[in-house]
């Protein structure tokens, strides 16, 4: 299973604990850990790496092609509905679950709908 309850977790790392994680889907990795804040005190910050490969498709020439990654991620954790406009960097976990196949999901996501060409590699 890949969700957590935002809440115990949010209290653990309060207390100090850092959070690890780990999920891998086909041929990518995201790693990391949850941690407390004191500067966002609602929030939990998540540091982690996306690692692996995926099939990105050329803009260029139409060809798919291996994209091989190597991505930092840095970003903050909510439970509450949060507007936009103050806060750039955020998740907002629905039902008070952190999903971390949904994260990783978005985040392929967000790499599949940027410019891609052949070169980037």
């Amino acid at each position: 299973m890949y969700q957590v309850s935002f809440a115990k977790t949010f209290q653990a790392c309060k207390n100090g604990e850092k959070f690890p994680f780990c999920i891998e889907k086909d041929q990518v990795k995201l790693e990391g850990s949850l941690s407390y804040d004191t500067s966002h005190p609602k929030r939990l910050k998540l540091n982690g790496i996306l690692s692996g490969s995926m099939t990105l498709v050329c803009d260029l020439s139409g060809e798919e092609y291996e994209k091989t990654l190597e991505e930092a991620l840095e970003f903050y954790l909510s439970d509450e509905i949060v507007h936009l406009d103050c806060f750039e960097e955020l998740v907002e976990c629905k039902e008070g679950n952190i999903d971390f196949e949904e994260i990783l999901y978005s985040e392929l996501e967000m790499i599949r709908c940027d410019y891609h060409t052949k070169e980037d590699k």
